[in-house]
């Protein structure tokens, strides 16, 4: 049972939980212990051996004791009690954009739990005449059962990430692996992943191959050669392992790693040149040249080094050819997050958690930024309550040194574009966020108008997941992008890059759109625990995709330029 599959079990629980109608603290929790494991550097077999479950943040006495049921025994008996109150299909529903909890409670009572079920109702026109359906949403249902589908079919970059964990840790640790590496567009950093690409060097490739189609997490072997082996894993993704001499290791790993279009225009550029590209190195004048790193590989054809993240087919060659490639974004770049939440509203820690996380972290500062009122569901702050967090943060800011946090919000836009608190309240604060939570459904002139008012307030410094959409399970808003990226670059409003890996909102395209406009962005991971910092990773993923630069970035500036910037910018 690895650290994964305890993620994706607690996931579970906690949507059986909420389509079951329980106490919604309950399933929190469940999510919560989720994302902890899922972001923790420490094995969970390791944990329940030294006895230290209950140490990490979020895990208590009850879901501890589920943890190691869990890991001693391969089972939990709550989890398949649970199963048996809502089967596989009605679990499915809920990836469908705009069916909640609440929907599926009505198809259930109305006795459709399958999706076959689902869609047979919807083409027969019955679903209409549920409780709270009607047709508009009936023809979405259909519109997202068949997206749905094709969606199946690819990962979020955060899974992948822990399946890659799971199984680059399990080859380096075998004595003929000497380097081993990820490739593929997991690589590139893309939102979605469809199967895994690894790669090793080794000069006794049979004895890796052997050991790979024999792990553990392999559940069926689909193909196993002398050079290459595909497998589906435990957790349902598809990984291809590729073994090649150490020689060929660079010339290799850059093959497996572009796109399909990057190779096919680095091939084509090649051969204007007579030369010839491989996975087996580079041809000039019947001479193979094996580059020993993918820096010395670009130097040999004359290209400045195009990092992962660029390379898809997007201009980046000829960027590459006129030494005109961006200095992209780095992690260390950053220095603070401008939007965590606390326990204040939804969060699970207290201010001095989040500071301590941050400082451990390396950032200079930390914005708190709670929800506003209007949000009952989080517990958002009234304006009492958020003075009061003032309070404490100025009060825990005379204790720091060299760090600071921010006294912020995380303020409504409510549905005719006004916001939860008013200016005077707003004007107070070191920071605003200003996002959407409600009323998505609204059409595009609508929501233009209420992004447009809000883009006007010189108050509102950053907008919030910009789009609204979570990948795989909600559609972004009906909103007109491109004109919400103009007026941020007229009124110098920053956009967010939310890093929360079902998330990742703006994608890379309107981060390029934006950057060619002159937007500024806020890479932040809405964490609503300290562990979920570390998503900070999927957000610059993002953003170096989208060729975004440390200047584009706002929180990369020093804290003294930041405090400029926001008072600029509306105080």
């Amino acid at each position: 049972m690895t650290n994964l599959e305890v993620c994706e079990i607690f996931q579970e629980i906690a949507e059986i939980l909420e389509i079951l109608g329980e106490n919604p603290f309950k399933s929190r929790a469940y999510r919560n212990a989720a994302r902890v494991l899922e972001s923790a550097n420490v094995d969970v077999h390791d944990l329940v051996r030294e006895g230290r479950l209950e140490e990490v943040p979020g895990i208590g006495s009850a879901l501890a004791a589920k943890i190691r049921e869990l890991v001693t025994t391969g089972r939990l008996a709550y989890y398949e009690d649970l199963k048996q109150k809502a089967p596989r299909d009605v679990l499915e529903m809920l990836k469908i954009p705009g069916v909640g909890a609440k929907t599926v409670q009505v198809f259930m009572h109305h006795n459709i739990t399958s999706l076959q079920e689902l869609e047979a109702a919807a083409r027969d026109q019955h679903l209409r005449e549920l409780p709270g359906i009607g047709k508009k949403t009936e023809e979405e249902i259909l519109h997202g059962l068949a997206a749905m589908q094709e969606r199946q079919k690819r990962w979020l970059l955060s899974v992948a990430t822990m399946a890659v964990k799971e199984i680059g840790g399990y080859l380096a640790g075998l004595d003929k692996a000497a380097r081993v590496e990820a490739a593929g567009s997991y690589r590139r950093g893309r939102e979605t992943v469809g199967d895994l690409d690894l790669l090793v060097a080794s000069d006794d490739a049979p004895a890796v191959i052997a050991r790979f189609v024999d792990a553990p997490w392999v559940r069926e072997v689909v193909a196993e050669g002398d050079l290459k082996a595909t497998v589906i894993t435990v957790w349902g993704i598809q990984a291809d392992l590729y073994v090649v001499a150490p020689s060929l290791f660079a010339s290799t790993w850059h093959h497996f790693t572009g796109s399909k279009e990057h190779n096919v225009a680095l091939r084509e550029r090649a051969r204007q040149h007579g030369w010839k590209i491989s996975e087996y190195g580079i041809v000039k004048e019947e001479e193979t040249l094996t580059p020993a790193t993918e820096e010395e590989f670009f130097q040999l054809i004359g290209l400045s080094y195009i990092p992962p993240e660029m390379r898809e087919g997007w201009g980046e060659i000829e960027a590459a050819e006129r030494g005109e490639l961006p200095r992209l974004v780095e992690t260390g770049d950053i220095r603070g997050d401008l939007h965590v939440h606390s326990r204040a509203s939804d969060g699970a820690n207290t201010l001095e958690e989040l500071a301590e996380a941050a400082m451990a972290r390396g950032y200079r500062y930390l914005a708190v930024t709670d929800h506003s009122r209007s949000l009952a569901f989080t517990n958002g702050l009234t304006e009492e309550r958020l003075k009061e967090q003032r309070e404490e943060i100025d009060r825990l800011n005379r204790e720091f040194q060299n760090f600071r946090l921010l006294a912020g919000t995380e303020v409504d836009i409510l549905s005719d574009g006004r916001l939860d608190f008013d200016d005077r309240m707003l004007s107070q604060l070191d920071v605003v966020v200003a996002s959407v939570h409600s009323r998505f459904r609204q059409d595009q002139e609508t929501l233009n108008r209420r992004f447009e008012a809000v883009l006007k307030n010189e108050h509102v410094d950053i907008i919030g997941h910009p789009t609204g959409r979570l990948i795989g399970r909600r559609d972004p808003y009906a909103l007109d992008v491109g004109r919400v990226l103009e007026l941020a670059a007229d009124t110098g409003t920053a956009l967010e890059i939310n890093a929360n890996p079902d998330r990742l909102d703006l994608n890379d395209a309107y981060v390029r759109q934006g950057i060619d406009l002159g937007v500024r962005f806020a890479i932040d991971t809405d964490a609503h625990h300290v562990n979920s910092l570390d998503d900070m990773r999927y957000g610059m993923l993002t953003a170096r995709r989208g060729w975004a630069q440390r200047q584009d970035v706002i929180n990369t500036l020093p804290l003294d330029e930041l405090e400029k910037w926001l008072q600029r910018h509306g105080r």
